[in-house]
């Protein structure tokens, strides 16, 4: 299959598969297996993407995918379903929401704090709320690539987000202190933005419990998939 009809196939349920076509789009994925009835990606060298029309075709697909990986993103119950056929060691399966912005000029901003690039020196605070048992590393990378936004409330840091490694949005924190302020919607707005500068179609992930985030994201125009992805590894 050409890149175009991969495109097509995975359009066919667009916001549910925002996250695969962003990865083919920004060049961040290499495809493992495309068929009519399922496609397979690989992105970071780490982690691979599947969506099937059926269990056997997923299974099918799965087989192109290398030994090492040992970390899926199933894009409905089919090639869930699949994964768990294929490797029986496999036993966790985090349901997400996707979400995805579907216009392309920019949100209106919102005056509530200051917002900038997240500072390198702060980064062992950010981890300290975020991520304890994270690399360093990583967070240095995406500091240095601006991927990372604080909040400011009167010159104090109230909150932050950024891009994780796949280029969904996300990591959003705000502070105790400074919450029900309205400053989670302005960073949110912000990193949408920042997306939308870049050529990207802003796009994030919303563990299906969490109602207060999906409300969040629909107050700012997100498009909400109706099915769930599946964040599956060997716990």
């Amino acid at each position: 299959m050409t890149e175009q009809e991969i495109l097509a196939y995975l359009e066919r349920d667009k916001t549910l598969r925002i996250d695969m076509i962003e990865a083919i789009r920004r060049g961040g994925a290499k495809v493992l297996y495309a068929a009519p009835d399922a496609v397979v990606l690989m992105k970071m060298n780490r982690f691979c993407l599947i969506v099937s029309d059926t269990v056997e075709a997923g299974v099918r697909a799965l087989a192109a995918v290398p030994s090492e990986c040992r970390l899926f993103v199933a894009h409905n119950e089919a090639s869930r379903d699949a994964v768990f056929q294929a490797y029986p060691n496999i036993n966790h399966a985090s349901a997400c929401w996707q979400a995805y912005y579907p216009k392309t000029e920019p949100m209106p901003t919102m005056d509530v704090c200051e917002i900038k690039p997240f500072p390198m020196d702060q980064i062992p605070f950010l981890m300290s709320v975020y991520d304890p048992e994270g690399d360093p590393k990583r967070y240095e990378d995406r500091v240095k690539a601006g991927d990372v936004l604080a909040a400011y409330k009167d010159g104090e840091l109230a909150g932050f987000i950024g891009f994780h490694g796949d280029g969904s949005g996300g990591m959003l924190e705000v502070l105790p202190k400074f919450r029900r302020l309205g400053i989670g919607s302005a960073l949110e707005i912000a990193l949408h933005n920042e997306a939308l500068r870049r050529g990207w179609t802003p796009y994030g992930q919303i563990y299906t419990h969490n109602n207060a985030s999906r409300r969040l994201q629909e107050s700012l125009g997100m498009v909400i998939s109706d099915g769930a992805i599946y964040w599956m590894y060997e716990e």
